[in-house]
């Protein structure tokens, strides 16, 4: 037997023995290009794309971005006292006061105006909301405001100058204060003045502005 058959049939011999730990090399070497090729990114051999980028206004400076629909600023609101007179009578919903119409003591969920100048004007602009005629409360406006408020004008003459669902305007006459107010008939002349915020009476004096007309 020639050398070369006997080297062949030793690296036959040792392929057999071996061959379990041979394909387990095989396998490992396979893994290791695939991690190779993974890490790199590179699996068919091209150049990797590059996506093209806008560039940047002159000013290196993104723009500002634009509300389509900017929301409308709300205005302040702000009450001015509704007659140029003084008060009479004090808001008060805890402590009951006298009243010398009915006789009796109760609680006063208005403040009174009395002066010379009898006009009565709009504390703040809104919408008529109504406008009555009632035996214990007179002829009286009753106007909405923005933000849940209400003005009530009670005791006025009754040539009223406006109508329900006229718009006003802070300051527009309404009025005259009179004695048709049934409840505060012995006062006479003046303006039973009412506020309140969503619904829930409030003191006025703790919104109004008083200054003169």
């Amino acid at each position: 037997m020639s050398k070369i058959s006997v080297a062949a049939k030793k690296v036959g011999e040792f392929i057999k023995r071996n061959a379990f730990y041979l394909l387990i090399l095989l396998c490992i070497a396979s893994v290791a290009t695939v991690i190779a090729l993974a890490a790199s990114g590179d699996f068919s051999g091209q150049e990797p794309t590059v996506e093209a980028v806008n560039p940047l206004p002159d000013d290196d400076k993104d723009p500002e971005p634009v509300d389509p629909d900017p929301e409308p600023e709300k205005p302040t609101l702000s009450f001015a006292s509704p007659v140029n007179g003084s008060v009479s009578q004090n808001y008060s919903d805890t402590t009951l006061v006298w009243n010398s119409t009915l006789g009796q003591y109760e609680v006063h969920l208005g403040v009174d105006f009395t002066g010379d100048d009898l006009s009565v004007f709009a504390a703040e602009a809104g919408t008529v909301g109504d406008v009555v005629n009632d035996v214990l409360d007179g002829t009286y406006v009753v106007i909405d405001h923005e933000d849940g408020y209400q003005t009530r004008y009670y005791s006025l003459a009754e040539d009223v100058k406006v109508k329900k669902g006229d718009k006003v305007q802070k300051g527009q006459l309404l009025g005259t204060m009179a004695a048709t107010r049934g409840s505060e008939s012995l006062a006479g002349n003046h303006l039973h003045f009412e506020m309140s915020k969503d619904g829930v009476d409030i003191d006025p004096l703790t919104v109004l502005v008083l200054e003169e007309k």
